[in-house]
């Protein structure tokens, strides 16, 4: 597949078949995403590979998040309630997708966070999946109001949850929604 096909062509897949995906799939995905730039090429990022009990466990804290979620969603989306329900199911459930891969950022020497090579590391990742006919989303519903949950349910502490990433096989096509104009500024 050529790069500008890749970029063009992935979507945002939100729901997935329930077929697993082998697991070297996943480690050539990861080993793709650890590609990216990163800040002073620390590469400071880690991933965490959630299937099975681990997820279902995941899926309890994320589905919790959607009565905090609720209220921004229907003050952006009023006259749309397909919207709202879909967004509940899928905090729910995460597409069903069988696996959630969780993308945690790093610091910077100065020991601030360094939210961009993570952001960057998974870029990579979306693309890889779509590459490999699977489908994958940047979620981070969950994550704005369930962050320390999940951070404590995987054990993990002093660093920065970016995303949650579920991966599957596709159940959906979305359309490419229209390129916004009045973005890039020459000078």
């Amino acid at each position: 597949m050529e790069l500008s096909d890749a970029i063009k062509g992935r979507r945002s897949i939100r729901r997935f078949k329930p077929d697993p995906v082998p697991k070297e799939v996943i480690e050539k995905l990861l080993e793709l995403a650890q590609w990216a730039p990163s800040a002073m090429n620390r590469q400071d990022w880690r991933f965490i590979v959630l299937q099975g009990p681990q997820k279902a466990e995941l899926l309890k804290v994320t589905g919790s998040a959607f009565g905090d979620f609720k209220p921004m969603l229907e003050a952006n989306f009023k006259d749309m309630p397909k919207v709202i329900d879909a967004a509940k199911v899928f905090l729910e459930t995460m597409g069903s997708a069988p696996v959630v891969i969780l993308a945690y950022g790093g610091k910077f020497p100065n020991g601030k966070e360094d939210p961009y090579s993570v952001a960057l590391a998974v870029q990579n990742l979306l693309l890889a999946a779509h590459d490999a006919g699977l489908g994958a989303v940047w979620a981070d519903a969950a994550v704005f109001f369930r962050e320390k949950e999940i951070n404590a349910l995987m054990g993990m502490e002093g660093r920065k949850l970016a995303c949650l990433v579920p991966v599957g096989y596709p159940n959906e096509t979305p359309k490419a929604p229209p390129r916004r104009e009045g973005r890039i500024e020459w000078r």
